[in-house]
């Protein structure tokens, strides 16, 4: 399997999460952002559950899934080992997404844990952050300093994200000093992830 990206310890790997995940070796932390099946574009079709195995085999440690609000009561209690354990939440304090109830500023994470597996850390489990600087061309980027206090939050020294989009996850990861792995089925935002993982210092 020949890497799209690979350089400072952050490989993107261009093709469909199912077909990549059963060739990785194991990684510390799974963390995404799905398609929520919402219709922001054509593979936003459904929200898909069939993944989960497949990722949930390849951690040593934690799933962490941003599913949306909409579909937070559709995940499983357990997942082939791993069960649930808590969900973090991100608020934006700028976010202006219109949701059922009003405006909806607040990001999801629901994280599972192998069994007997502790994720625990002396900090919060709530971190509030802003929408700033140049968001990149991706229909639903999340905001760079959400995923960087989630990677930061969540324990791992080697994180993958399969739905990676435009690169957000593993660019959090390379500036914290980790070491990553994205998986995106459309090559156009490869290469946006690419070009933002190059950059030594991102620009916001």
């Amino acid at each position: 399997m020949t890497p799209y990206y690979e350089r400072d310890g952050i490989t993107i790997y261009h093709g469909d999460c199912r077909d990549v995940l059963p060739l990785l070796g194991p990684v510390d932390l799974v963390l995404t952002d799905p398609p929520y099946g919402v219709g922001k574009a054509d593979w936003d079709s459904s929200f898909s559950l069939e993944w989960l195995p497949l990722a949930a085999k390849v951690t040593r440690n934690a799933l962490a899934i941003m599913p949306g609000i909409a579909n937070l009561l559709a995940l499983p209690e357990s997942i082939d080992g791993l069960r649930y354990k808590w969900t973090l939440s991100v608020h934006v304090i700028n976010a202006i997404v219109r949701g059922a109830v009003g405006f909806g500023n607040w990001i999801p994470c629901v994280v599972y844990v192998r069994e007997g597996g502790s994720i625990y850390t002396c900090n919060q489990d709530a971190g509030e952050v802003a929408i700033r600087g140049q968001m990149p061309n991706h229909p639903s980027p999340k905001p760079y300093d959400a995923m960087r206090w989630l990677v930061e939050r969540l324990p791992g020294d080697t994180v993958l994200d399969p739905f990676m989009g435009s690169g957000t996850t593993l660019r959090a990861a390379k500036d914290l000093g980790r070491r990553a792995i994205g998986i995106e089925i459309e090559e156009k935002y490869c290469a946006i992830a690419a070009q933002r993982l190059a950059q030594e210092v991102l620009a916001l």
